[in-house]
């Protein structure tokens, strides 16, 4: 039991570097690169190896890295959480910016849209969301926003909760398809 609570705190002692796998630069880990740094417990080899890993992306990584984690921040960002920590972000910063961006609550019901009261003496804005006929799970309710990023050949959609800012892929062969999308943008990433 003791060396089990151990080898946990010499494991969870990367200092500075131990939030670095979840940063835009770590997103561009690949599976490999993500089971070398699991293996690491100090902070010297977190920083040898984030310094190796920055090498191997070339003088320009760190920089455009940067802009695209700003530029999730800037147009991303739901309930207080960035863009740049979210997967929504993650996707943007490994493919680059989308051709194409669509916000809209889940379904993508073109009905549901928002209007201007006739009464023009009094305008109110009017949303007019046509009654549901199919169930809707909890999940789906809570991540009731859709971000449609639309790619030249794939349009990745991400649930998102608006209240929390937390999203997800709901669909889990889209979600495991992402996931090879994102893997190929990281290995694409690495100097020949």
């Amino acid at each position: 039991m003791i060396l089990a609570i151990a080898l946990f705190f010499a494991t969870a002692n990367l200092g500075r570097y131990s939030n670095w796998a979840d940063s835009p630069q770590g997103y561009f880990m690949t599976r490999a690169e993500r089971a070398e740094w699991s293996k690491l417990t100090t902070e010297a080899e977190a920083a040898r190896f984030a310094d190796k890993f920055l090498a191997g992306r070339g003088p320009a990584f760190a920089a455009s890295v940067a802009a695209r984690a700003k530029e999730a921040d800037n147009n991303l960002s739901v309930a207080g959480k960035r863009g740049s920590q979210t997967l929504r972000g993650k996707i943007v910063i490994l493919l680059g910016r989308p051709a194409s961006l669509t916000i809209v609550p889940h379904g993508g019901d073109k009905s549901a849209t928002m209007a201007t009261h006739l009464d023009t003496s009094h305008p109110q804005p009017v949303m007019n969301i046509p009654p549901s006929a199919a169930p809707v799970s909890e999940l789906r309710k809570r991540y009731s926003t859709d971000y449609k990023l639309g790619y030249p050949k794939r349009t990745i959609v991400v649930a998102v909760d608006p209240i929390t800012g937390e999203d997800r892929i709901l669909d889990a062969r889209a979600a495991r398809e992402a996931a090879e999308l994102l893997e190929a943008a990281a290995e694409a990433s690495r100097k020949p």
